[in-house]
């Protein structure tokens, strides 16, 4: 027993040394082609939402990517981890470019492979983007969990099919949503977002919101759309 103990301790602690050990940024990751097939280790990788094959995570922005561009990663783990929003995960997998999403492959890592939970804290709050931003170049918010400020109606022949919708922003941008967390037999034409907040994918060859559960909120279309402020969304989050 005492054997076992030991084995289970010294396991452990190598995982720990091989955390400390790693510094790979997600904005490196997303940005730097060269990395395709080799391992990506980032650190602080703050869980924003799960599925169950794996988790979207977050660093914190920086002075490279104030705004929060490139610091969202999809975790390929192959099982559901049992992580929540605001957990701080180390990371090691093979970096890939699945069908053009730029993931984190941990069983493709093999015996190098691992997450390990470092920490936890209070989930993040999303970056606000407006739909134009978004329509524009989705490239430096694949995978970040954003809030598109616009307001937006779903307009008439919204639906494409698997579980997919288009919302058209005031400013005349159309956008996708997908119902990965979202109920798609909520949706109904003519219904109007004051906003909407979740995970910004790409996946079949388009970008696309995948709103949260509680991530849409529905309101009257007669009544104006809600100005929101970096303070207000905070304050939803603490």
């Amino acid at each position: 027993m005492k054997k076992i103990a030991l084995a289970l301790l010294l396991i452990t602690l190598a995982s720990v040394g091989i955390a400390q050990a790693c510094g790979d940024s997600i904005y490196d990751i997303q940005t730097t082609p060269a990395l395709v097939g080799t391992l990506g280790v980032p650190c602080d990788v703050i869980v924003t939402a799960t599925r169950y094959n794996g988790f979207f995570g977050q660093q914190v922005t920086t002075a490279v990517n104030p705004n929060g561009e490139y610091s969202g990663i999809w975790v390929y783990t192959g099982t559901d981890m049992g992580y929540v929003p605001g957990d701080i995960i180390a990371v090691c997998g093979e970096i890939k470019e699945y069908f053009d999403l730029t993931e984190i492959d941990v069983p493709a890592a093999g015996l190098y492979g691992y997450t390990l939970l470092t920490g936890s804290g209070a989930p993040l709050a999303p970056h606000i983007v407006d739909a134009a931003t978004v329509a524009a170049d989705g490239e430096p918010w694949e995978s970040v969990q954003i809030m598109i400020s616009d307001g937006m109606e779903v307009p008439v022949g919204f639906d494409l099919g698997f579980g997919e919708w288009n919302v058209i922003a005031l400013d005349g941008t159309t956008l996708i949503f997908d119902d990965v967390w979202y109920d798609f037999l909520n949706v109904m034409e003519g219904q109007c977002y004051n906003n909407a907040t979740g995970i910004y994918y790409f996946g079949y060859g388009a970008f696309k919101l995948l709103p949260y559960v509680d991530g849409i909120p529905i309101v009257d279309c007669a009544v104006g759309v809600e100005e929101l402020t970096m303070g207000a969304v905070k304050a939803m989050y603490r």
